[in-house]
């Protein structure tokens, strides 16, 4: 659980770190500060072992996980970030697929 909770920060922090990085100016970007938002609540849910927050977690972090997939193009910018970010949600499904179907 701690894992998937630093996982969760790290993602948020990603999260925030592109919005601060290329603003809000551009509405490509607001998702980006929503899921910032979300992912620390949902690391401070899955740290404190709030019921039902991990099966919340895998299913916002594989929303997530899709909706950047599909639009990872249409921004034009550099897409460093939206790598690592895609990286670390793809962490996060993982992980929480792993505590709720193995552990």
């Amino acid at each position: 659980m701690i894992l998937l909770a630093l996982l969760l920060l790290l993602d948020a922090a990603l999260h925030a770190f592109l919005v601060y990085r290329f603003g809000t100016g551009d509405r490509a970007n607001m998702p980006f500060l929503i899921y910032a938002v979300i992912d620390a609540i949902l690391a401070i849910a899955v740290f404190a072992a709030v019921p039902y927050a991990v099966w919340v977690t895998l299913v916002l972090s594989a929303i997530g996980l899709v909706g950047l997939t599909v639009t990872f193009n249409k921004p034009q910018r550099d897409k460093t970030l939206d790598r690592a970010i895609w990286g670390a949600d793809a962490l996060v499904v993982v992980c929480a697929a792993y505590l709720l179907f193995f552990v």
